[in-house]
């Protein structure tokens, strides 16, 4: 994802009333990559390819688990 894209999204998400969130990201130095083409190529695919569903779940988890 594009970091601009991900700052719309956050601030679309502000406007709606949403305070808190989870954030996760990862940078191309963080596999060995540079910034630019290839990496935002790469970046995409595995957005794209990327099953969230278990870490989804692993958070439910978590969250059901959380004495507050």
């Amino acid at each position: 994802m594009n970091i601009n894209d991900a700052i719309k999204m956050l601030r679309d998400a502000k406007k709606e009333g949403v305070e808190d969130i989870v954030l996760a990201y990862w940078t191309a130095d963080m596999f060995d990559q540079k910034e630019g083409d290839a990496w935002a190529e790469i970046s995409g695919i595995i957005e794209d390819d990327m099953d969230w569903s278990m870490a989804h779940d692993q958070m439910s988890q978590i969250a059901d688990l959380a004495d507050v």
